[in-house]
């Protein structure tokens, strides 16, 4: 029997902020990655109201 996996160490790719609550576009390799917090993504008007990407943003 297995115990629950940790979370990866995240740092977000734009502003440095480790493990965000809320991020997008994790890339995670052996325990450790980047992403893409949502107050970076929201900051360069990636995202709709809801909070979704726009149409034709891709991360």
């Amino acid at each position: 029997m297995s115990g629950p996996h940790p979370l990866p160490v995240l740092s977000c790719r734009k502003c440095g902020r480790n493990n965000p609550w809320v991020y997008l576009a994790p890339v995670v390799v052996e325990g450790t990655g980047t992403c893409i917090c949502m107050d970076c993504a929201a900051t360069r008007g990636w995202l709709d109201a809801a909070g979704s990407l726009k149409p034709g943003v891709s991360l």
